[in-house]
């Protein structure tokens, strides 16, 4: 009886040995670095980076950047895009760059959450993309001109910070240099963040509703991983980042009524001027921007 109980609580230590050893293990993958999701790796080939069309022999490329975070690139599967209104448009190579996100879906199958950690991998790894496709066209002897909107306006500020101001021009549309603070820290929370219509004042979303029963898990992933990309990207002070750098090839347009970026404030507007930027606003809201761009761009206001 005596060895039986013996052999009872020397099975009892192991189990609860190895319960303990498997906790540490399960907890220190999730504490010590691990993503608990698969990261993107860039492809060697930076032609596999973005999408191209036109003629490679042209001595101008365009290297155009959606918004997003998206999971697919909207030229991916419309053909076309806004730009396509451009003069002589087809006359220019145009590169359609991915995102992180659009090159590998696999980062809303993270296990347990998409931290903010995991989101600065990201918008890194996205930053990285153009900052290869600008260099990939310069060493071919290229003239290239950068445009993005939204989420890729933040991106090009992104980049110029970290690489430097490498291409000949860049058309910034619906972008700010230093989103309010109570805005981007909704996009933390996980909630679409805006502002009023004076393009001034943030807007609280509705953080007590209940989500969508009739929204698939997959859905809820994906408002995950962009609001958190968003949150984490929006943090940042460009104007302290780009205190540094010349934007005088910059061309920033924006609308004084945009309920989803914001206008650009008083500090931001003479942060442009002091950096001989070219600044142009009009009343046509967040949507309208690029169209407002596209005008500019036709009437030869501003020139590529």
């Amino acid at each position: 009886m005596k060895n039986y109980l013996s052999l009872l609580v020397l099975m009892f230590l192991l189990n609860a040995c190895n319960s303990q050893e498997k906790n540490e293990i399960y907890q220190s993958s999730r504490i010590e670095g691990d993503l608990n999701y698969e990261a993107t790796v860039l492809p060697e080939d930076t032609s596999q980076l973005y999408i191209g069309e036109g003629d490679l022999n042209s001595d101008t490329v365009l290297i155009i950047a959606e918004s997003g975070p998206k999971a697919q690139l909207t030229f991916d599967w419309r053909a076309k895009e806004i730009w396509s209104r451009l003069p002589n448009y087809f006359n220019y190579y145009r590169a359609h760059i991915h995102q992180a996100t659009t090159l590998n879906n696999g980062i809303y199958d993270w296990k347990y959450d998409f931290t903010e950690d995991m989101a600065q991998v990201e918008i890194d790894n996205g930053t990285e993309i153009l900052a290869r496709t600008i260099k990939h066209f310069k060493e071919k002897n290229k003239k290239v001109i950068v445009i993005g909107t939204f989420w890729s306006a933040f991106v090009i500020q992104d980049y110029i910070a970290k690489y430097g101001n490498n291409a000949d021009k860049y058309l910034i549309s619906a972008g700010r240099l230093d989103i309010n603070e109570e805005h981007y820290k909704y996009h933390l929370k996980g909630f679409q963040a805006t502002f009023t219509n004076d393009g001034k004042t943030p807007i609280a979303p509705d953080t007590l509703n209940a989500p969508d029963p009739l929204k698939q898990e997959r859905y809820s992933r994906i408002v995950k991983v962009t609001q958190t990309m968003k949150g984490v990207m929006k943090r940042q002070r460009f104007t302290e980042k780009l205190a540094g750098k010349d934007l005088s090839n910059v061309v920033y347009a924006y609308a004084t009524n945009d309920t989803y970026s914001g206008a650009l404030t008083d500090k931001e507007l003479a942060f442009l001027k002091s950096k001989s930027a070219s600044v142009y606003s009009n009343d046509k809201g967040h949507f309208g921007v690029d169209a407002f761009l596209l005008e500019l761009l036709t009437n030869e206001t501003v020139k590529l």
